[in-house]
C-alpha cells in the first residue's frame, strides 16, 4: 500500500476513532475492570489488529487477578516505574501516584490499561487525566502497534516490539504474551458471563438526510485535511518514539557491555 494510501486509511480510522470516543461518552460506564478490554477490542476491529491481540498485551501490562470474574483482567489506573507496578482504585489515585514519582525527578513511568511511557512517548497525551482514560490510552497503543507492524509486517513480531526492540527481552515478552493470547477466549468468556450496561438503543431514521450545503461540504473538507495532518504529526512523534526507545536500550547494552569488560581487565578500544 502507497504511502498516501496508508495515510488515508489512517485518517479515515483516526475520524472512526473519534466517533466511538464520542459514543463511549454518551454510553453509561463500563466498571474499571472491563474498560481496557472494550477499547481494546474497539480498536482491534478499528486497525484490522488480529482479535484479542491488543487486548493480551494489556493483560500482559497491566493485567491484576480479578476474584469475581475469576481472570487475569487488565487494569486502567496501573502505575509503573523502577521495576515496581501499582494498582489504584481510582484515577485520581493513580494521577497522584505519577506526580508523587515525577515530583522526585523520576522520568520512567508507565500509565494505564497498555502502560505507555511518559518518557518515550511524551507527546502521546494532552494530560495525565487524559493518559489514563482508555479510550485515549489504548487508541495510542493500537495505532503505535500498527505502527509497528508496518515496520516488521508480522503481527507477532510487533507485538514483541511493543515493550522492547532488545532482541532478548522481545523474546522472553513473546513467551509470556502468547502464553495470554492462546487464553484469551477464557477471559473474554469470564468478562461476557457478567451482565454490564446496556448501550442505548438508536431508532432508525425515516429517510435520507437533507444534502449538506455547499458550506458544510466545505467545512468536512477542511476537518478532513486538518484531521490528515493531526495523522502525519502523530505518525511522526510515534516514529521518533519509536527511535528513541531502541537508542536507549542500545546504550543500556553498550554500558553493560563496556563494565563487563572492564571487569575482566579486557580493552576498551572501540567502546
Amino acid at each position: 500500500m502507497g504511502v498516501k494510501r496508508q495515510m488515508v486509511a489512517m485518517g479515515m480510522a483516526m475520524l472512526a476513532a473519534c466517533a466511538l470516543s464520542q459514543a463511549a461518552q454518551a454510553a453509561p460506564s463500563l466498571p474499571p475492570e472491563a474498560q481496557c478490554a472494550e477499547e481494546a477490542g474497539k480498536n482491534e476491529r478499528l486497525y484490522g489488529i488480529p482479535a484479542r491481540l491488543l487486548n493480551s498485551i494489556s493483560v500482559v501490562e497491566s493485567g491484576r487477578y480479578d476474584r469475581d470474574y475469576k481472570a487475569t483482567l487488565a487494569w486502567p489506573w496501573t502505575v509503573t516505574s523502577q521495576g515496581q507496578g501499582k494498582y489504584f482504585p481510582t484515577k485520581g489515585e493513580a494521577i497522584a501516584e505519577v506526580r508523587r514519582l515525577q515530583s522526585k525527578g523520576v522520568k520512567s513511568i508507565d500509565v494505564g490499561c497498555m502502560q505507555i511511557n511518559l518518557m518515550y512517548h511524551p507527546t502521546a497525551f494532552t494530560s495525565l487525566d487524559e493518559a489514563f482514560e482508555p479510550v485515549a490510552n489504548v487508541g495510542y497503543a493500537a495505532r503505535f502497534l500498527k505502527g509497528l507492524f508496518g515496520a516488521t509486517d508480522n503481527w507477532v513480531m510487533a507485538a514483541s516490539y511493543y515493550h522492547s526492540q532488545t532482541p532478548y527481552l522481545a523474546a522472553a515478552y513473546r513467551e509470556r504474551l502468547m502464553k495470554v493470547w492462546d487464553g484469551a477466549g477464557t477471559q473474554m468468556a469470564a468478562l461476557a458471563a457478567r451482565p454490564q450496561p446496556q448501550l442505548p438503543s438508536i431508532k432508525p431514521g425515516k429517510g435520507p438526510g437533507p444534502v449538506p450545503s455547499n458550506a458544510r461540504v466545505e467545512e468536512q473538507r477542511k476537518a478532513w485535511r486538518d484531521q490528515q495532518s493531526t495523522v502525519q504529526d502523530e505518525a511522526r512523534l510515534i516514529a521518533a518514539a519509536y527511535r528513541q526507545a531502541r537508542m536507549s536500550e542500545y546504550q543500556m547494552r553498550r554500558a553493560r557491555m563496556v563494565e563487563v569488560r572492564r571487569a575482566k581487565g579486557l580493552s576498551l578500544d572501540g567502546y
